[in-house]
């Protein structure tokens, strides 16, 4: 929410003044009002204008369904609101009134885009002191891999290294390693394959984008430190050729790691520790697990878009 600090307060800053405004234009039915004060927020947390309008249409569309069609007032939501306002949009379209052009259902690019727009819109009104009720369902996408592969738990993550354990050393040591790297840390498998000796030093990661630059460095958890440190003790142990630069290595062949030698020991992982099953799955699930975490130590967006390596921290787990 710091970041709302960016932009001229025009009262929205003060909470119990926009919880006034949004409780008064609720009331009062008050469309333009609700979007004036979304429009606000959208932009204190830097999203493009061209985001901000079709998330905007999206919230106001919902507000126009929920008072014109439904007769509800302010938010008078029931558990299957937001599900009936979906299947609506994808089976007439948008609710304009009457006397504009026709309804015509929305493409499932567009479902998606604003059914996107009303969870910010959801976030805006718990900002605002007016927050939704928990019973509220929402529609699972064909594509929505945010909702249908959760983050790894921590007794789900447990199951991991256990199951990591059970291997003799270096594997041991190796499958520990990765798992810190993905699931506390958030480095994807490419990023993994591309690190470097000297990329790690005194509890600190150079993230390489490329094998030729480092993109961002980050600073480990305690637990993922030990777990790569008892990693390069062992790779050192495996007596590597020193002209291979690579931080992770086969234990048998001592050559470098590639993304698909990652994607398969976590694949295996994920099947033993009885998590699930899939490569894609096991990888997503993992970074969605570094998100988490991120969110609950750093606690600002800038901060955990840096050490995610992306520029929307709240986009689906698929775009992470």
């Amino acid at each position: 929410m710091d970041q709302l600090g960016l932009f001229e307060d025009q009262g929205w800053l003060d909470p119990e003044e926009r919880r006034r405004r949004v409780g008064e234009a609720l009331a009062g039915r008050d469309v333009v009002k609700v979007l004036q004060g979304f429009d606000f927020f959208l932009r204190g947390h830097q999203h493009p204008e061209s985001s901000r309008s079709v998330w905007g249409q999206a919230l106001g569309d919902f507000l126009s369904w929920l008072w014109l069609w439904r007769g509800r007032a302010g938010l008078e939501l029931e558990p299957g609101d937001v599900e009936a306002w979906y299947q609506d949009l994808a089976t007439a379209g948008r609710h304009r009134l009457e006397g504009s052009s026709p309804r015509r259902p929305l493409a499932a690019g567009s479902l998606r885009t604003w059914l996107h727009g009303l969870r910010r819109g959801a976030e805006f009104f718990a900002w605002t002191g007016h927050p939704w009720p928990d019973e509220v369902r929402w529609p699972v996408l064909h594509k929505d891999r945010a909702a249908q592969q959760p983050p790894v738990t921590h007794a789900e993550f447990a199951a991991l290294l256990a199951a990591a354990d059970a291997y003799g050393e270096p594997e041991r040591s190796l499958l520990r390693a990765i798992l810190y790297l993905a699931g506390d840390a958030g480095l994807r498998q490419r990023e993994m394959e591309n690190l470097r000796l000297g990329d790690y030093a005194a509890g600190r990661l150079g993230v390489r984008k490329t094998p030729y630059f480092v993109q961002r460095r980050i600073d480990l958890s305690p637990a993922a430190r030990e777990a790569l440190e008892a990693w390069l003790a062992a790779r050192e142990r495996l007596g590597v050729d020193p002209a291979v630069e690579a931080l992770f290595t086969s234990p048998r062949r001592r050559v470098p790691l590639r993304q698909d030698a990652f994607a398969r020991r976590f694949a295996r992982l994920f099947e033993e520790a009885g998590v699930g099953k899939g490569r894609r799955i096991a990888s997503q699930r993992l970074r969605s697990r570094a998100r988490e975490l991120a969110w609950q130590r750093l606690g600002k967006r800038q901060l955990v878009a840096e050490f995610l390596g992306v520029e929307h921290p709240e986009g689906p787990v698929w775009t992470l």
